[in-house]
């Protein structure tokens, strides 16, 4: 699996870039992370990749200002950076014009026969000039072969079996138009398929028409020298903290509206700041709501998080970057960013407007921190665990709701149910609002008040000590304490985000490392219905035909429209069928 990770390159249909990264940023990053040459060298390297596939007007460029053509071009040269063994491009002309698709297939043949390169693409419809540059040629339907072979005797070929190609057609529209079964008659596609299998050449030998060489007397690709993680770490630092920088939604954005949202609720609570015990319920809702919106928008989070580590898992299969690098990077990255939310949604709206003693300030502060903490690494959870990200953000709801709903303070602990009072254990909130309301009310002045004077309000002491005030409140909200047990409900909370930290490391983990099996030698020969009764009979499972007709298929480049293959066009490749779908 490593060495497969080592030697190989996918470019999907989709091409997937940091959009905040500008094109030559991107190449450097790609080349620093395959330490394919010195800082000097990669400069080099970089410059000459953009000259050649012509991204020299838009190599200074963020990726999310490129046209699809300039992000595929883009794909391409991430991959050539690599120079790996085998390189598998879905569409590689998709969204390209006829002169750019040409070019960009002829400088993928000089590349694969300068580096001695094998090429698996899929290409819709390819132009005249684009199937002369194939060396061979497969061509499936229904899951099996219609022709094989070079790719100047697959006109003959198909002329031999009655179906010539007419003058000024390109070869590839006209051997498609015969073997697709959407428009062709059923009947005749069967008879080319039959005629194929009735007629084609020994699978014994390869399509060269030499003979297979013995599996056990094949060198095969070595698996090379490891990468420096310390390395890569630090590459990855550089890259995600600009990305960060740049990214006016996931964390910049959340600034602001942490500000704003908690700058209106310190002025609807504006009579909280008062430091009198007829506040004493209002000032234990703003510090909820100080914390309670920004975790909601975490959901904001859950969307970019899964775009974020889509792009990290095609890097990862891509053998760019390792699973360790991504999550250490990441975790010291994001860990001051906390303590920026918390200064932009306490800073003016706690300390300035709601007037909370600066005494307090660490406590608040470090009680803020854990609990964004917590629903950040459930983002990243549920951003990793469900690809559809809709889904991960209506579960991130489920998770805030219930955090909400069993945090002790709509409904006691006493009057909750089990397994419901499991969720008051194991979520944030209870500790959260149990300790922020002690730092707050211990910390703060109050204007005693007179019972007799006052008869109608839940709160109400001949004191202005916070103790006394906490411990009447505690009488009427049994959430609320006056034992001081802040910096243990900080470690609980704290624990709580390491867990869901930690089943963030498996998922990705688990994400990064799930890769196909593949066998070390060569598979048996297709079955053929020439063959003696010796003849291994099946090879493999079936494949479902796939829903496109046509494909194509070179050793040297090949070129596949369909996304499935017959298990032994695949096998014969050298490649797994599960890689072939991936």
């Amino acid at each position: 699996e490593k060495i497969f990770k080592k030697h190989t390159f996918v470019v999907k249909q989709q091409d997937k870039h940091w959009a905040y990264l500008t094109a030559r940023e991107t190449l450097t990053y790609a080349a620093e992370l395959y330490e394919v040459a010195d800082k000097e060298g990669t400069t080099v390297m970089v410059n000459e990749i953009i000259s050649k596939l012509g991204l020299d007007s838009c190599a200074d460029t963020r990726c999310a200002r490129l046209s699809g053509g300039q992000r595929r071009r883009l794909s391409l040269a991430v991959a050539l950076l690599k120079r790996p063994t085998l390189l598998f491009l879905d569409e590689p002309t998709s969204g390209l014009d006829a002169a750019a698709a040409s070019n960009i297939m002829q400088e993928i043949i000089r590349v694969a026969r300068e580096e001695r390169l094998v090429v698996l693409c899929t290409i819709h419809q390819p132009s005249t000039k684009v199937y002369n540059g194939f060396d061979e040629v497969m061509i499936l339907s229904k899951g099996r072969e219609a022709f094989s072979g070079d790719v100047a005797s697959a006109t003959p070929y198909f002329a031999s079996i009655g179906h010539p190609l007419p003058p000024a057609t390109n070869p590839a529209e006209h051997f498609l138009d015969l073997v697709n079964s959407d428009f062709s008659s059923s009947e005749e596609v069967d008879n080319i398929l039959n005629t194929w299998e009735e007629q084609r050449p020994d699978t014994t030998a390869s399509l060269h028409g030499k003979a297979r060489p013995d599996p056990d007397e094949q060198e095969g690709v070595e698996d090379g020298g490891h990468k420096s993680l310390s390395n890569e770490i630090s590459i990855m630092f550089r890259r995600h903290f600009f990305l960060i920088i740049r990214d006016p939604v996931l964390y910049l954005g959340r600034c602001a509206i942490f500000l704003v949202a908690d700058l209106v609720f310190s002025i609807v609570y504006w009579n909280a700041r008062d430091n009198t015990q007829d506040q004493v319920q209002n000032k234990l809702w703003i510090m909820l709501w100080f914390v309670a919106v920004p975790t909601q928008m975490g959901v904001v989070a859950v969307y970019a998080l899964n775009d974020e580590f889509k792009s990290i898992l095609s890097e990862s299969k891509n053998g760019m970057l390792s699973a360790a690098s991504y999550i250490l990077a990441k975790t010291v990255l994001v860990i001051p960013v906390m303590f920026i939310f918390a200064l932009f949604a306490l800073g003016i709206p706690a300390f300035v407007i709601q007037d909370v003693p600066g005494s307090a300030f660490v406590e608040v502060l470090l009680l803020w921190v854990s609990v964004i903490y917590v629903f950040e690494n459930a983002a990243e959870l549920f951003a990793v665990v469900f690809e559809d990200p809709i889904i991960g953000m209506l579960q991130f709801m489920n998770l805030w709701f219930a955090s909400f709903l069993f945090g002790g303070f709509l409904i006691p602990f006493r009057d909750l149910f089990w397994p419901f009072k499991l969720f008051y254990y194991i979520l944030p909130y209870p500790y959260y609002i149990r300790s922020i309301n002690y730092a707050v009310f211990s910390s703060t002045t109050w204007e005693p008040c007179i019972p007799e004077e006052n008869p109608f309000l839940a709160v109400c002491v001949p004191s202005s000590d916070g103790q006394d005030v906490l411990d009447a409140f505690s009488r009427v909200f049994p959430l609320v304490t006056s034992e001081n047990r802040v910096w243990t409900d900080i470690l609980i909370v704290l624990c709580i985000a390491i867990f869901f930290k930690i089943c963030t490391v498996l998922a990705i983990f688990r994400a990064t490392q799930k890769v196909a099996k593949i066998d070390s030698g060569l598979p048996p020969p297709l079955p053929r219905a020439t063959q003696s009764e010796s003849a291994p009979k099946e090879l493999g499972k079936k494949v479902a035909p796939s829903e496109k007709s046509g494909s194509f298929y070179t050793p040297s480049k090949v070129f596949v429209e369909g996304e499935s293959f017959h298990p032994g066009s695949a096998k014969n490749a050298g490649v797994s069928d599960d890689e072939m779908e991936a």
